[in-house]
Order: C-alpha cells, then structure tokens, then sequence
C-alpha cells in the first residue's frame, strides 16, 4: 500500500513538472524542460504525449525557474503585470520611389525628361516607442531622390533677342522628418501587420541645369501614411515589407544661380518658378523591404 502511494506522489510531481516557463505574455508553463539551445526550448508537460516534447521560442520565455515545485504564487502574478509586448522598434527600410503626378514647367517639349523623373529610389530610418500593445510613437527621417538620365538639348529666346542653348538635367532630393503614430493591428510570434501615419517638414532641392547651373531649394508640411507586414527572423531581429504614400506639394521656391549665368535668364528662371501653377508635386508611393530590431 505504501508502495502504491509513493508512486503516486511521484506521478503527481512528474505531471505538474519541476520547472516553470514564464512567458512574455503574462501567463506560466509548468513543465519538465528537456533541452535548451540558442533559439528554443523543448519541455514536456502532463498533457504531453509519450516520447515527444513541446517546444518554445526563446525570445517568448522572460525566465525559467529550475526547481519550481512550492515556488511563491505572489511573485508569478506580479511577474504578470510586467511587459507582455515589444517595446521598441528600429528600423530601416530602402526601395522604389514614383512620384503620382509629371511636372509641366517648360511645356509638353519636355514631357520625356519629367517622366523620367518620376522614378527614383528612398531610405526611411525609423523608431517607434509602444506606450501600450497597440499604439507606439516614434519620429521618422526618409530621403527620396529622382534624376534626369538623359539630357536634352534646348534653345531659349531672351527679351534682349539673344537665343541661348543649353542643357536641360534635374537632379532632386527630398529629405522628410516627422513624428510618427504605429498602430500595431496583430501580432504573433512569427507575424505583425502595422499602420503608421504622421506629419512632418518636407525639405526640397534640386541642382540643375537649364542653360546654365542653378539650385533650386523650397520647403512645406508633409504627411505618410504606411502599412509594413514584419516577418519575425528571431531573436528581435525582423523583416518589414512596407507600402507608403508620403507628399504634398511645394509652391514657394529660392533659385540660387550660378555666377556666369546670364542674368536675363536668372529673372526668367526665378519668375518661372515663382508663377508656377500648382507648385511642383512631391505625392509619392514608395514599396520597400527592410531590417528591423525590436525589444
């Protein structure tokens, strides 16, 4: 009889496990933990079936108690006040660049070269602070850049009766710094989906060349708005794949000319842009992938 009861203790103990997992989330695993290695964890609990373990990712388990049979109840639940999300996010993206809407500053002449321009290439740097699961700030820099590939060749008229001839090439860099809302919509071990939207100064300049070298500088508020998946890679490290519009447009401009440019054309060029309907458009979509950190 006693024989039978020890065997019974010990098949209580056994099933209720001698160690505890405490995951990030808040909730316990008692269990019998197998094997441990860089990346997870294989235990086995009472529910577990014969010869085979369960396994977990390490970067979802906050501590381990070795030894947990009579462990303090009172410190697990405050252990499950503690943070049960990602914190903090880093990350940088790169990709395609397209500008929605064609300039139209010299006529339909030069509706090739502006097409051209359309096209270029950006780099979003970012970091996102989650006060809760859901909702994170953080700031945003992006710089977005579009060039002319090809010039071509122009002759202009002056008021004097003198014709120039030149070349017409754009070379044009937008830089972005906002502050930034994420909303975190999912997320599980292996896959989040996030929206983030925000408001910041636009910064444009162009260095050109219209018959002689200018740069063109001009400012205004823009805003994005973002959607990224992020593929989890372990240990914090994470893929975003993003799609985001950023913009609006620019009306006011500086023109800074180079010394030898003909004056009659510096007044041109600077009542050109000053009368430019509609300003020049900055509404982009941008498709990127990225690497990200997030603890």
């Amino acid at each position: 009889m006693s024989s039978l009861f020890s065997v019974f203790v010990l098949c209580c103990i056994s099933g209720k496990g001698q160690d505890l997992i405490i995951r990030i989330y808040g909730d316990t695993i008692y269990a019998k933990i197998d094997q441990e290695d860089e990346r997870f964890i294989y235990y086995r609990t009472k529910d577990t079936n014969r010869s085979e373990s369960e396994i977990i990712a390490r970067k979802e388990v906050r501590e381990i108690i070795y030894g947990a049979v009579g462990y303090d109840g009172k410190k697990i639940a405050a252990k499950k006040l503690g943070k049960d999300y990602e914190t903090l996010q880093l990350s940088v993206r790169a990709g395609y660049s397209f500008i929605l809407k064609t300039d139209d500053l010299y006529g339909d002449d030069f509706e090739t070269v502006y097409d051209e321009m359309r096209g270029g290439v950006f780099l979003d740097a970012r970091v996102n602070y989650f006060i809760n699961r859901d909702i994170g700030l953080g700031v945003l820099y992006s710089s977005s850049r579009y060039q002319t590939n090809s010039s071509v060749p122009i002759i202009v008229s002056l008021p004097s009766g003198t014709d120039l001839t030149g070349e017409l090439l754009h070379n044009r860099h937008l830089h972005y710094y906002a502050f930034n809302v994420a909303f975190r919509i999912q997320q599980s071990s292996t896959m989040n989906f996030q929206i983030e939207v925000g408001l910041g100064l636009l910064t444009f300049e162009d260095q050109a060349k219209f018959i002689g070298d200018y740069k063109l500088t001009s400012s205004s508020v823009g805003g994005h708005l973002s959607a990224s998946l992020h593929l989890e890679l372990g240990e914090g490290f994470y893929l975003p794949a993003v799609i985001s519009l950023k913009g609006f447009s620019l009306s006011t401009f500086d023109l800074e000319a180079s010394a030898n440019m003909n004056p009659e054309l510096v007044l041109g060029l600077e009542s050109l842009y000053n009368n430019l309907e509609g300003g020049i458009t900055t509404n982009r979509v941008q498709l990127g992938l990225g690497l990200g950190f997030a603890f």
